[in-house]
């Protein structure tokens, strides 16, 4: 029998082991931080340097994104092959860099040469922090940080959304995490306030936390007045929320999305109603096109295992789609998927449709 897969540790957890290692054994030699969400790589950051000047490290840091015009290569190279200016140690920090990890051909570049010469001197030259949304597991960097003993955390997003098994939103990662950082700066919070704040700001960390400030610094103030609306959401959320059927969050994602609009990785935020509903549209046909197929196989006596291959999920999101799934039968699906297809045909004509037509499509479907 295989074994049981064990339950990732959540981003906040991961931080509290960071920050206990940090106290017990000092610096490490080398850190990885690593996933999509900048708040908490950022915040362990912060750390790293706090405990470096502590410590007496000299600290260099480095913005490595590609087209920043402060950044140097040979600057960065220069810090991890020569002595501190200042100190015996030093504490090296890359942000982002990832470009500059990459191959070369088939040798490796000089950056990573660099890193993983600092990393395995044999005359510790100090500590090294890697900050950057993606680094492979085998990639020659990673492998130097942990044959150095060194912390790789992955550090992604947190769910603000329940799981189909425990709908309580008021159970999310991200309100959680709100509840935590309210105890934090010593402000007194409900959970249906958290409910609340998360859902006017978005997933945000950082303006999570300048809520939290607001709040603390207004505390007789009605929530409504400190906390104002100014959420985004994206297309494929809201539609997750229309496939499952879920009304009330349903109906709040659609007016979420068409007021405030969806921000995309640049940072841009879109609020065209057109292009909106073109993107809603597609991902509510997607999702119900998967969970038809899906709930056909399981009628015609497919293992969930066999099911989830015919559509491609797997992993933790093989539960949550099953479940999905067998919540309708195969020709409800189907009604609802020829229900999608004429929202498709309107939105490509000159009709179009907007908010209503799928605030009207989620009562149909709750």
């Amino acid at each position: 029998m295989a074994a049981r897969r064990q339950r990732e540790a959540d981003p906040p957890q991961l931080m509290r082991e960071f920050v206990a290692r940090l106290a017990s054994d000092g610096l490490p030699r080398g850190v990885v931080l690593r996933g999509e969400e900048r708040y908490f790589r950022e915040k362990a950051v912060d750390r790293l340097r706090a405990k470096a000047v502590e410590s007496g490290f000299e600290v260099c840091v480095h913005d490595a994104e590609r087209g920043n015009p402060d950044f140097k290569l040979s600057s960065l190279i220069d810090d991890l092959s020569g002595g501190g200016l200042f100190a015996a140690q030093r504490l090296v920090v890359i942000r982002n860099g990832a470009d500059h990890l990459k191959k070369v051909g088939s040798s490796a570049s000089d950056l990573t040469r660099a890193v993983t010469g600092f990393l395995s001197s044999p005359d510790s030259p100090g500590a090294l922090a890697l900050s950057l949304p993606t680094l492979r597991a085998d990639h020659a960097v990673s492998k130097a940080v942990k044959a150095a003993d060194g912390m790789l955390l992955d550090l992604r997003k947190l769910w603000d959304s329940p799981p189909p098994w425990n709908p309580d939103p008021r159970q999310t990662e991200l309100v959680r995490f709100v509840l935590d950082r309210a105890r934090d700066v010593g402000l007194r919070m409900t959970p249906d306030q958290a409910v609340y704040v998360c859902a006017a700001t978005g997933n945000d960390l950082f303006a999570l936390d300048d809520q939290l400030e607001r709040m603390k610094r207004l505390p007789d103030e009605d929530l409504r007045k400190v906390v104002g609306w100014n959420a985004a959401t994206a297309p494929w959320s809201v539609a997750d929320q229309l496939v499952d059927g879920d009304v009330p969050r349903a109906l709040a994602g659609v007016e979420t999305l068409f007021q405030a609009g969806f921000q995309e990785k640049s940072g841009r935020r879109l609020v065209d109603a057109i292009a909106l509903a073109a993107m809603l549209v597609g991902a509510l046909s997607r999702g119900i096109r998967r969970s038809l197929v899906l709930a056909s196989e399981l009628e015609r006596g497919a293992s969930e295992a066999d099911a989830a291959r015919a559509v491609g999920v797997n992993g933790r999101a093989v539960g949550p789609a099953i479940a999905r799934a067998r919540s309708r039968s195969s020709g409800a699906w189907r009604e609802m998927l020829d229900d999608v297809s004429s929202l498709e045909r309107r939105a490509k004509s000159g009709v179009g449709v907007d908010a209503n037509d799928f605030a009207l499509f989620a009562v149909r479907w709750g």
